[in-house]
């Protein structure tokens, strides 16, 4: 099989637990033959641009605990082969049964032996990684006495360093769902104007939880380079007035830089979120119901593929 999933530009953590995870979980010679099988994990990766077109050749799409939102539904041929999706909003887009929501795949972080580490801080912070670009977050974590972690490095770094946290307050959706698999508390956070509140309902709603959101109000600290300005402009207008690519209307377009008194009012209200005595953490029977289900699914694909 070959593995399917989202290569950013840059390291991301949540993306980047598929090619760290699968050959760990279902050994290494199951994904050493490019025959044609997709292995489509972790993430939200079930669009139409992706199983309808970049994999139309495809001899077979193996579908495990990935996720859909928004109006790029795919369409599931013959070749697809579901053994489960990442929640019942998922399931419910793709027209399959509520039986087939088995969770995120990433609690199986839960098979992996991982050594102990040292609980050295009281909070972690972790923004979207496209959240990185427009704010300098480990200053401001710094202001305020946590632990900044970012998505945009190896996994085995972004494990240790959530591990070290009692605490996570987390923009990031792996984020919350690693801290959620490692039994350490949680609080959602809203930044960004993209945020997807759709895959956290999906995930959470698997899981049994009513999730809440904190909001920080967006805001950036850097000038956008007079290029980007331009193009961004652009197709914000030709959205507009020729309904070209509706979603170019949500592009972020950021023409001057925040002063200090916004920059300021961000930190309070970091302070405040992270001041909140109330985290979300699922309960210990749903998460091991969730990772026994996941790892006898995992262990019937290896068997239906292993030769």
């Amino acid at each position: 099989m070959i593995i399917e999933y989202c290569r950013s530009k840059t390291l991301n953590f949540g993306d980047d637990l598929n090619p760290w995870l699968w050959p760990q979980l279902m050994g290494e010679d199951i994904f050493k033959n490019e025959d044609g099988v997709y292995f489509v994990g972790i993430g939200t990766v079930l669009t139409k641009k992706r199983l309808n077109i970049q994999l139309a050749d495809a001899k077979e799409i193996v579908i495990f605990s990935s996720g859909a939102w928004g109006e790029n539904t795919p369409i599931l041929s013959d070749k697809c082969k579901v053994y489960g999706v990442r929640g019942p909003r998922t399931a419910k887009k793709l027209g399959l049964s509520e039986n087939l929501a088995i969770g995120d795949g990433a609690y199986l972080l839960r098979n992996i032996p991982l050594a102990p580490v040292e609980k050295q801080f009281d909070i972690g912070f972790i923004p979207h990684h496209g959240s990185e670009q427009y704010i300098d977050w480990q200053v401001v974590c710094d202001q305020l006495g946590i632990k900044f972690i970012s998505a945009k490095q190896p996994v085995e770094a972004f494990l240790l360093q959530l591990r070290s946290c009692r605490k996570i307050v987390t923009e990031a959706m792996h984020g919350a769902i690693t801290a959620d698999a490692m039994r350490i508390p949680w609080i959602p956070v809203k930044f960004s104007p993209l945020f997807s509140e759709e895959k956290w309902y999906d995930f959470a709603e698997c899981m049994e939880i009513e999730l809440k959101f904190q909001v920080l109000t967006f805001i950036s600290q850097n000038k956008m380079k007079l290029p980007k300005l331009i193009e961004i402009g652009a197709k914000k207008l030709l959205s507009k007035l020729l309904g070209i690519k509706p979603k170019w209307s949500e592009l972020i377009f950021t023409p001057f830089p925040a002063d200090s008194e916004r920059s300021a009012k961000l930190v309070d209200e970091l302070k405040a979120i992270i001041a909140t005595p109330e985290a979300y953490l699922s309960t210990d029977k749903k998460v091991d119901e969730i990772t026994n289900r996941q790892n006898d699914i995992l262990m019937k694909i290896v068997e239906d593929y292993k030769s």
